[in-house]
């Protein structure tokens, strides 16, 4: 039995792979069969013909063994020798075909996860639902699911695959997610404060927006009413330090969560200090996070719950998902805490919408000026859409990885 170390190219063009095969049992269907395994595609998408001389191909030769084409053809393989794949398109419709170059491009943008490679997309799971139309056979004619939402951000590249370890926001989710980012407050990036740049305890009138529609933060009054700014605090990078006694930032107005049905919020934060029932964010009952009782709770337009947990005045990931189109209380609003799960007490059904105040609060709450936080803020950002459990893991890995928790 004759074994020679080959190299392959797949379909997805990820560069070459080496697989090793025993030529008097081999065919280059089961050589194409581990390819098609090892790029998780259809095994009918594949030709397999060797670089050097494509005779010996899966076409003419597809149950033949290597040893038996090596005598068909008078060639002799040796170490090293590279097959490519091509796509197998005969016989296929135009619907096929767009599904196939789809499918092999999916596997492509996804880089097996590793996205420091050049061909990685974030938007890297197509939905042909997104396309304004697809084919239906051969025909231009409309099929059973156009498109009927116009225009959708990077289509059809609207979902994405898990990703460890994303290094930014941008590898952690696809576009058309992105683009319902309605605020990120960043205490890392020093541009995003004015006066830019503040050196270790100074205070600011501004913590600008990142996202595309600039809600950004202010103090909601006087001097005294600033939180500072502490650099080289959490792995390396600055935080936003709010004093317990009379520090807040407001955003108003806010209409982006006005009487939504579906948010997530992200939030990097420690809370040292529990009297008072702090508020880490909130919209004046319309949608809150405060901590009393000796847990972290929440209100959703009047409805109380309530997580487990007690503080420990350490920094924490805090994940808060509300869905209104979901059926039940667990399904509808969900608490994460380090990518874990919370058990959560609802006082009553969970509405369908947030409440309607167009006013967001961080670190206080604005009515009566009470409820001050005694914490730290890392990063906070708000997305006015229910996030797929993929982008929820992404978004906390990507905050993890880059936070160091």
């Amino acid at each position: 039995m004759a074994s020679i170390s080959t190299f392959y190219n797949g379909l997805s063009r990820q560069g070459k792979v080496s697989l090793t095969v025993e030529t008097t049992t081999k065919t280059l269907a089961t050589y194409a069969n581990d390819i098609a395994t090892a790029e998780n595609l259809n095994l009918n998408y594949y030709i397999i013909s060797l670089v050097r001389d494509p005779r010996f191909n899966s076409i003419s030769y597809p149950s033949q063994t290597f040893s038996q084409i090596e005598t068909a053809l008078g060639i002799t393989l040796i170490n090293g020798d590279e097959f490519i794949s091509t796509p197998f398109q005969d016989g296929l419709t135009k619907q096929q075909k767009q599904v196939q170059k789809l499918d092999i491009a999916q596997v492509r943008r996804q880089a097996g996860g590793n996205t420091s490679q050049q061909y990685y997309r974030a938007g890297n799971i197509y939905d042909l639902t997104s396309l304004p139309d697809t084919y239906n056979g051969n025909d231009y004619d409309p099929d059973d699911n156009p498109n009927t939402d116009g225009l959708l951000e990077g289509r059809p590249w609207t979902g994405v695959a898990a990703v460890a370890a994303p290094t930014t926001i941008v590898e952690a989710l696809p576009a058309a997610t992105l683009f319902e980012l309605e605020s990120w407050y960043d205490g890392s990036d020093g541009s995003a404060f004015v006066p830019s740049s503040p050196a270790d305890g100074d205070t600011f009138t501004q913590w600008t927006d990142k996202s595309d529609f600039a809600h950004n933060a202010n103090p909601y009054g006087g001097a005294t009413t600033r939180p500072t700014v502490q650099t080289n605090e959490l792995n390396g990078y600055s935080v936003v330090r709010f004093d317990g006694v009379n520090d807040g930032l407001t955003i108003n107005p806010y209409t982006g969560l006005v009487n939504s049905g579906a948010v997530t919020v992200f939030a990097v934060a420690k809370l040292t200090a529990t009297a008072g029932s702090p508020k880490l964010f909130g919209q004046a009952q319309s949608f809150d996070m405060f901590y009393a009782g000796g847990s972290w709770e929440f209100n959703v337009n009047g409805v109380d719950v309530v997580s487990t947990g007690a503080n420990d005045a350490a920094w924490h990931i805090h994940t808060v998902a509300f869905d209104g189109s979901q059926a039940s209380n667990a399904t509808r609003f969900r608490y994460r805490r380090d990518k874990t799960a919370n058990t959560l007490i609802f006082s009553s059904a969970v509405p369908t919408q947030i409440g309607s105040t167009s006013q967001l609060d961080i670190g206080f709450y604005d009515l009566g000026e009470t409820q001050f936080m005694q914490g730290d803020l890392a990063e906070f950002l708000v997305f006015t859409k229910a996030l797929t459990d993929i982008e929820i893991a992404n978004v906390e890995n990507y905050l993890s990885n880059k936070w160091g928790l």
